[in-house]
C-alpha cells in the first residue's frame, strides 16, 4: 500500500539541474509492515555537490547506474502505492524532475502523499522537525544518517508507529484509492546491478546535529518547515557553504517566501540554536565558533549570538571580549554593494572614520561585505559567497559604527 522513499541529491534545486545520486524505497503493507526494500547509488554525470552533507565520493558512483537505467524498476516499485517521506515534497520534486528528463510525466502527486514531518506535528503538538528528533521521540534508532536507506528505514518505522494512531482504514484511504487507479507511462530501463554506498559514506556529525534536532517546528508561514528542514540538513554538518547559501535563496523564492519572512526565520533559527546550545550544558570556544559561523552565513553577527545566548541563559552567559566590534577589528576591509537610501560615498566616509578600510572589489582576503539586500545576486555578493566572505545588512553595519558615526534617523 505504501512506498517510503528518501533521496540524496547534488543540491537543493531540481530546477537548477541538480540530480538524484542515491535513492531508497521501502515497501509497507496497510499495517505498516515491511514487504521489501531497494536502494542504489546513481551516477548523475556531473559533480556531486555537497559531499560534506551526503558523504558520497565520486569513486562511489563511477560504476553506478544512471537514472535512465533504473527508471522502469523504480516505477514498478512506486506505481499504485501512496508515497511516504520525511519532508516528502523535496524528494517528490526531484523524482518528478528525473522522470521529466526522460520525457515522461509520472503521477507522483505531493497532495496525495504522506509526510512524516507533517504527521508528527499533527499527532504530537510541540514535536520537533527533523527526522532524527522525531525518531528519538519515538524510540527509533537512526544509524547512518544521510544515507538514503538508513533514513528510509527509519521513516518507514516512524510511519508504522504513526499508523497506530489512526483507524483502519485510515482517513486518507480515498486518496490511496485514487492513486491506485492512476496509470503510469511506459518507462525506459535496462539491466543494471544496484550499487550500494560504501560504509565510509554518511554518518552523523555530532554536536551541531544534536542541536538542530532540538529546534522547534514553525507553523507560519506554511512553507516555513519545508524551507527550514533543508537548512537543518545543511547545518547538521556544522557549516553552510557559499553554494548552500545561494541555493537557499533560490529555494525560498521557489517556495514563495518573502525576504522579510526569511529574515524572521533566520533570526528565530539563530535564537533557537542559542537556546539549544545553552541547554546542552555550556558554550566552549569551539561551539561558540560553530554558532558564529552559522550566524554569519545566515546574515547575523557575533553580537546577535551574544544577545541570543544572554537571553537563553537569563543573563548568566559571559560575553567574550574581542578585538573590535563583533569580531571585525579596526582595519578590517569591507565592500559595499547595492543601492542604499543614502549615497554610497556617505557610507564609505563613515566606514573610514570608524577605522575600516573600504574596497571597490571583493577579494579572497576581504573581511566582510555590506549589502543593501543580503540576499543580493550582484557580482560582488556572488563573489563574496564564492570566497566565503560574510555578507551583512546595512542595519548590521550601522551597529558596528561608534556612536558618533551612527547616522541619525530623520522622520520622513
Amino acid at each position: 500500500m505504501y512506498a517510503v522513499i528518501d533521496t540524496e541529491t547534488t543540491g537543493l534545486l531540481p530546477s537548477h539541474r541538480h540530480r538524484v545520486i542515491e535513492i531508497a524505497v521501502v515497501l509497507l503493507d496497510a499495517r505498516g509492515q515491511v514487504e521489501d526494500e531497494w536502494v542504489t547509488l546513481l551516477n548523475p554525470q556531473r559533480d556531486l555537490g555537497p559531499q560534506h552533507i551526503h558523504g558520497i565520493l565520486t569513486a562511489d558512483v563511477l560504476g553506478a547506474p544512471e537514472f535512465v537505467a533504473v527508471a522502469r524498476r523504480l516505477g514498478e516499485l512506486l506505481a499504485g502505492r501512496m508515497v511516504v517521506g520525511h519532508n516528502v515534497e523535496f524528494d517528490l520534486g526531484f523524482l518528478r524532475a528525473e522522470f521529466a528528463r526522460l520525457g515522461v510525466v509520472v503521477p507522483l502527486i505531493t497532495e496525495r502523499s504522506m509526510c512524516t514531518m507533517a504527521l508528527a506535528g499533527h499527532l504530537y503538538p510541540g514535536a520537533k522537525r527533523t527526522l532524527g528528533a522525531c525518531c528519538a521521540a519515538a524510540g527509533i534508532s537512526l544509524e547512518g544518517w544521510h544515507s538514503a536507506l538508513a533514513d528510509t528505514r527509519a521513516t518507514a518505522e516512524l510511519f508504522g508507529q504513526y499508523l497506530q494512531a489512526f483507524p483502519s482504514p485510515p482517513p486518507w484511504q480515498w486518496a490511496y484509492e485514487e492513486i491506485r487507479g492512476l496509470r503510469w507511462p511506459e518507462l525506459p530501463g535496462s539491466e543494471f546491478t544496484p550499487t550500494i554506498r560504501p560504509v565510509h559514506a554518511g554518518g552523523r556529525h555530532g554536536w551541531m546535529s544534536r542541536l538542530v534536532d532540538q529546534l522547534p517546528r514553525v507553523p507560519e508561514p506554511p512553507q516555513a518547515d519545508s524551507y527550514l528542514a533543508l537548512l537543518d540538513g545543511i547545518l547538521a554538518n556544522r557549516e553552510i557553504t557559499a553554494t548552500d547559501a545561494d541555493q537557499l535563496v533560490q529555494v525560498a523564492t521557489e517556495l514563495g517566501l518573502t525576504r522579510l519572512q526569511v529574515q524572521d526565520l533566520h533570526c528565530d533559527y539563530v535564537s533557537g540554536l542559542a537556546d539549544a546550545s545553552w541547554a546542552a550544558g555550556g558554550i566552549t570556544p569551539e561551539r561558540r565558533s560553530d554558532l558564529d559561523r552559522v550566524a554569519v552565513m545566515l546574515g547575523y553577527l557575533d553580537s546577535d549570538v551574544d544577545d541570543a545566548l544572554l537571553k537563553a541563559s537569563s543573563g548568566e552567559y559571559v560575553v567574550p571580549s574581542r578585538p573590535g566590534a563583533d569580531g571585525f577589528p579596526v582595519g578590517s576591509t569591507l565592500v559595499f554593494t547595492g543601492d542604499m537610501i543614502e549615497p554610497r560615498e556617505v557610507w564609505w566616509d563613515r566606514a573610514v572614520a570608524a577605522g575600516f578600510a573600504p574596497q571597490e572589489a571583493v577579494r579572497p582576503d576581504t573581511t566582510f561585505v555590506v549589502a543593501a539586500d543580503p540576499d543580493s545576486l550582484s557580482v560582488k555578493a556572488r563573489a563574496a559567497r564564492e570566497f566565503g566572505v560574510p555578507i551583512i545588512s546595512v542595519d548590521a553595519f550601522r551597529r558596528l559604527l561608534p556612536p558618533e558615526e551612527i547616522p541619525q534617523q530623520h522622520a520622513s
